[in-house]
């Protein structure tokens, strides 16, 4: 299940930076190029941005990449290490639970209540707002997987893991 989320998180995340990058490189084209900036893109970007982050944010939680402070966590191992892991889970679970899912599912059925609009695109700011929840499910699912499994976890090295994989795609 964990792959699945991360998979998922991963295409939302290169949709997002897709989509901001044509935005800020159309803009650029319209204003500079054409003379006759684009009206949609400075809003379509900024939305593009929100959803980048709260997302990464989620990703994140679950590559033990999110900032913390790991001092503490360095100078430990084994069960200790373990139980260590777990407290900050249960803390992050608890604020994930609390702020994203609970005050971000609030926040999205109150724009729809109110029927609040974008300035530009005039799309319901619910549809924006809703990456708050789905990024703190992610989250909590994530906290929760730590809590029953820390062991499966560890920090996300992107040089081993960029060198395994071109020796798995590479013939030896």
């Amino acid at each position: 299940m964990r792959s699945v989320i991360d998979r998922l998180l991963q295409a939302a995340l290169i949709l997002c930076f897709s989509v901001l990058s044509v935005c800020v490189i159309w803009q650029v084209i319209s204003r500079y190029v054409l003379g006759s900036p684009s009206t949609f893109t400075e809003e379509t970007s900024r939305f593009a941005v929100i959803w980048l982050s709260l997302l990464g944010t989620a990703y994140a939680c679950g590559r033990l990449e999110h900032m913390g402070y790991d001092m503490l966590a360095q100078k430990l191992s084994g069960p200790a290490l373990l139980r260590h892991m777990r407290a900050v889970a249960a803390l992050v679970l608890a604020f994930a639970a609390a702020v994203f899912v609970y005050g971000g599912l609030r926040l999205v059925l109150r724009a729809f209540e109110v029927e609040q609009l974008s300035a530009t695109l005039e799309v319901p700011m619910g549809y924006v707002y809703s990456c708050i929840p789905i990024a703190g499910v992610c989250i909590v699912f994530y906290e929760i997987a730590i809590l029953v499994a820390p062991g499966s976890f560890r920090h996300a090295d992107e040089v081993e893991e960029a060198i395994e994989h071109v020796n798995q795609e590479l013939p030896a």
